[in-house]
């Protein structure tokens, strides 16, 4: 369970920040009646001001509420209008706690980097403390957990210059997982107990329950089991009337808790008590882990019909959390269209209304200088450049959003395509291999047969491990995610690492694999992105040779620039088949062994190249092989 301990204390952070003082009993209610009264006011008031005040509480009761997301960017519009510096940033670094709960990091982080600049330059030590506590939160799912704590020491260097006890409490309970995850326990320990002192003192009992919870978990994590699990209990407790996302929270420990002491029959009711639960308010992360622990139970003790039980449960449980990742993704997608359509859409209400006042204006000017019938005609002119004016700029922005559509489109077949490959080319291989494990657990495969087999499954599986690798720097490519950075290296070592790498790869059939690049040759670029464009073409042209075909790797100097070769002596390409490489669709034959393929390996290198100021093209004959090029810049 050790291994787990990382995943379980992200999950344990979600339920950690931005949390009201808890009040027990009929504490839904009232939120929701205040929910109400303030929802209420709001959309009475006429002023600015009081609506900022207004949306600001609101959003703090309703914070854990999908209903919350869509007031938070009004919030923001009046907090900046009016220049009220500390509500924009506390809304910002709230709406960005929404999006790290739906697992939309990247947006999380730009919200909380924007909060963190504003409170900056307004000189805010309680936003920036909590800015920088969000953004150390986002480096701890990240697993860069050094830079973690440095965000969160920054930022209780920020809460204790204006004795923030409350931004502590928060501060010393993120703290301490990312402490933990160093392996430094003892430090950890110190820490989590300070945050319960603090909200032991500030009477804030939710919270107190949360950091007394953590705790709990950390000593387990150390192997401690004893007098934790009041703690566990307690957050089961409050979970079960408040809040049962927290409730199966506590189960989940509760299961190891009992495994790990002995009290089997105890452990197993409390699994069927979460997996009841998860019925009625699903929490896909923690039941993995439940049924993971059943089934090893299970196992271990030989009752095959229950850890099959569980097995399926957990199979079941992953494809859910699977499918609900994939759909986060593309609601982040939807999300940033939406944000930039309500920013085109507010602009252009602002625009209406301020033609509104204008014409207001024209008019009562028109009535109060009557007696001028040239001063009434020069004013209705300039009003009616006005007008052309507007409505060459609305026509603009409908273009845009038209524009816009056409790329939401594009991106939604794009959505399509890596569904497609996702449900035939990625799950075949894998249906393959677990057909085979289920043959071998009934003894119905022979060890020659098993021998025969591991060939095309370390073919499939080497396939599939290239595909992931490009699907995924492909969909950071089209998110705009990819941050390029230049350093010197080594261009004939890259190209001999890739070498060895394909040679025991399922693509290699026995071809002569040659590096023509001179061993001195040093080149400046993002060797990351670089290598990805070398693997794919060696890959490219391992698929499409024979046993025995020879593949070189060469380079030419100019000028200014080299162009690296990548050549083999396989089977080549027609014109027709060489105009569609590099284009803007999917374009793929299969190999001489028929391997499969997606197209995405050279729309990805063309991609790269060009991030890395360079050129790619193909040469190609059929049965006279092929060639590609692609340069580099000299620095």
């Amino acid at each position: 369970m050790k291994n787990n301990l990382i995943p379980n204390f992200i999950l344990l952070l979600s339920i950690i920040f931005h949390l009201p003082n808890l009040t027990f009993g009929n504490y839904h209610n009232s939120q929701n009646n205040l929910a109400d009264n303030l929802l209420f006011r709001y959309r009475e008031s006429e002023s600015d001001r009081e609506k900022l005040d207004l949306l600001s509480e609101l959003v703090k009761v309703i914070h854990y509420s999908d209903s919350a997301q869509k007031y938070y960017p009004e919030a923001i519009r009046l907090a900046n209008k009016l220049q009220d510096h500390e509500l924009e940033a506390q809304n910002l670094n709230r709406l960005g706690v929404y999006y790290r709960n739906m697992n939309l990091q990247e947006e999380a982080l730009k919200l909380y980097e924007e909060a963190l600049e504003i409170s900056k330059k307004n000189n805010n030590p309680v936003q920036i403390g909590h800015s920088l506590n969000n953004i150390g939160q986002i480096y701890f799912y990240r697993d860069l957990f050094e830079e973690s704590l440095e965000y969160y020491k920054a930022a209780e260097t920020q809460f204790l210059k204006v004795g923030d006890q409350e931004g502590l409490a928060y501060n010393y309970t993120g703290m301490s997982p990312v402490l933990g995850a160093l392996g430094k326990n003892k430090e950890a320990l110190e820490i989590i107990n300070k945050a319960i002192k603090i909200r032991e003192e500030e009477g804030n009992k939710r919270q107190l329950l949360v950091s007394k919870f953590n705790r709990s978990v950390l000593l387990m994590s150390m192997g401690e089991f004893n007098n934790v699990e009041e703690d566990v209990l307690n957050l089961y407790h409050y979970g079960i009337s408040n809040d049962k996302i927290r409730a199966i929270h506590a189960l989940e420990k509760l299961v190891e808790l009992n495994l790990a002491t002995g009290k089997i029959s105890q452990a197993v009711q409390f699994a069927e008590e979460a997996k009841s639960l998860h019925e009625q308010r699903p929490n896909s992360e923690s039941m993995i882990e439940i049924y993971e622990m059943m089934y090893q139970l299970y196992f271990d003790r030989g009752n095959t019909a229950e850890s099959k039980k569980y097995l399926s449960l957990l199979d079941e449980e992953k494809e859910v959390l699977s499918a609900e990742r994939i759909k986060n993704y593309l609601a982040g997608l939807t999300i940033k269209k939406q944000k930039d359509e309500i920013a085109a859409l507010s602009r252009e209400n602002e625009l209406m209304q301020s033609n509104q006042k204008f014409k207001m204006y024209i008019t009562f000017a028109l009535l109060m200088l009557a007696f001028s019938l040239f001063v009434a005609l020069s004013i209705y002119y300039r009003s009616y450049k006005k007008e052309i004016y507007n409505i060459r700029r609305l026509r603009e922005k409908q273009l845009k959003i038209e524009s816009q559509a056409a790329e939401l489109n594009r991106l939604n077949i794009e959505k399509d395509k890596i569904f497609s490959i996702l449900a035939h080319d990625l799950k075949a291989p894998l249906d393959s291999l677990w057909g085979m494990v289920k043959l071998i657990n009934e003894d119905n495969l022979s060890q020659e047969e098993f021998e025969s087999y591991l060939p095309i499954l370390s073919q499939n599986l080497g396939n599939n491990s290239m595909l992931l690798e490009n699907l995924l720097i492909w969909s950071r490519s089209q998110m705009r995610g990819m941050n390029t950075q230049f350093s010197k290296f080594n261009l004939h070592d890259l190209v001999d690492q890739n070498l060895t790498f394909l040679s025991g790869s399922g693509y290699f059939k026995g071809q002569v694999l040659e590096n023509y690049i001179p061993k001195f040759i040093v080149i400046e670029a993002e060797k990351t992105m670089l290598e990805i464009v070398i693997r794919n073409l060696l890959t490219n042209a391992l698929k499409f040779t024979h046993a025995n075909d020879k593949i070189t790797v060469a380079l030419e100097e100019e000028d200014d620039f080299y162009t690296v070769s990548v050549s083999d002596q396989g089977i080549g390409m027609t014109e027709s088949s060489l105009s569609k490489l590099f284009g803007n669709e999917f374009y793929t034959t299969t190999g001489t062994h028929q391997e499969k393929g997606t197209g995405l390996g050279l729309l990805l290198s063309k991609e790269l190249v060009r991030k890395n100021r360079g050129e790619i093209w193909a040469k190609s004959q059929i049965g006279s092989g092929s060639t590609f090029c692609f340069t580099l810049p000299k620095f």
